[in-house]
């Protein structure tokens, strides 16, 4: 039996000496080439992602912005067509023949 023991212990040692040797990690030129290619195209596209997160911000500011002066423009708007609505009544608190008031004088620093 130990001989058996013995030829099979030689037999997979044999074995598993051809399987490491003949299955090396061997990179070719091609498969470097291609990796390198992938790099660099990581390097664009990870550039590409930032640029265009900068422009996103920048685009969502200037948005906000429009978006303001939309807002005020609405405000505006309703208020004018507040006052068409009642024409020729608009401020009914004014008085045309009212004298205008005196503004209120403004008084001089003491000189010491």
């Amino acid at each position: 039996m130990s001989k058996w023991n013995g030829a099979m212990v030689a037999i997979a040692s044999l074995g598993l000496a051809l399987v490491l040797t003949s299955c090396g990690c061997k990179i070719k030129d091609e498969q470097l080439a291609q990796i390198r290619q992938l790099r660099t195209e990581e390097k664009q596209i990870a550039m590409d992602t930032k640029k265009s997160e900068a422009d996103r911000s920048r685009i969502q500011s200037e948005l906000s912005n429009r978006q303001g002066e939309v807002r005020n423009c609405t405000q505006r708007l309703s208020f004018v067509q507040e006052k068409k609505a009642k024409w020729p009544n608009v401020w009914p608190e004014w008085d045309p023949s009212a004298p205008e008031p005196m503004p209120e004088p403004t008084p001089s620093p003491k000189k010491k």
